[in-house]
């Protein structure tokens, strides 16, 4: 595990915990590595979460099907990205959604209730580790409300500026998206084409250049 231990160290979850307590919690909390392939399921929708996961490497997605089969992308996770606490949290006896892999990737998985448990050992760190959890739910609802904010907006044009200016307030102006142009079309709940159109009238309206998943707002 010492080799993801840079990755560990900039995950919310940890915070204020250093680099000694850091291993031993991963052990108290019984955390475990897995390698998923691309396309390999991690949490299927119905099933009872039992585990929150954080990307080591890779890349993974939460997705939701409809009863015709669509898969509708709700986000894309990265390197030091948490997945699944809130559903842990809350309870819930049947995922809403499925985590799978988008790339070769590789997670750690750890059981909430050992989170959430004194263990035997007292550790001082458990209280930490509860007050960190509680301000990352806090921020993913704050998440979930910007996506309901930008799938509120009636036009393409007003969408895709609005998802830019949510990445660009943690980049600048030149940005990186995580998602190609099926994915973003997903994400935004609009038709892949009219999407692609959009791009290029907004890319001659003066408003943004863009090079596949890099964009600069003008």
């Amino acid at each position: 595990m010492k080799e993801f231990l840079h990755v560990l160290k900039t995950v919310a979850l940890f915070g204020g915990i250093n680099g000694d307590e850091l291993e031993a919690i991963l052990g108290c909390i019984e955390a475990e590595k897995r390698t998923v392939k691309k396309g390999q399921i991690v949490l299927l929708a119905g099933d009872s979460p039992r585990h929150i996961g954080i990307v080591l490497t890779g890349q993974m997605q939460i997705v939701r099907e409809d009863y015709d089969g669509n898969r509708n992308l709700l986000a894309v996770l990265t390197a030091g990205d948490i997945f699944a606490e809130a559903l842990c949290c809350a309870g819930i006896p049947e995922s809403p959604v499925t985590v799978l892999s988008d790339l070769d990737s590789t997670v750690l998985l750890m059981r909430f209730e050992r989170i959430l448990e004194s263990c035997p050992n007292s550790c001082s760190f458990h209280r930490k580790l509860i007050e960190n959890m509680l301000r990352i739910i806090a921020g993913k609802n704050l998440m979930l409300q910007s996506h309901m904010e930008i799938l509120s907006l009636k036009s393409i044009r007003a969408r895709v500026l609005r998802y830019l200016e949510t990445l660009a307030s943690k980049q600048g102006r030149r940005i990186i998206i995580p998602l190609d142009r099926e994915e973003l079309a997903n994400y935004l709940c609009v038709d892949r084409s009219a999407l692609s159109h959009e791009l290029s009238k907004m890319k001659n309206d003066g408003l943004i250049e863009y090079d596949r998943n890099t964009f600069l707002l003008k």
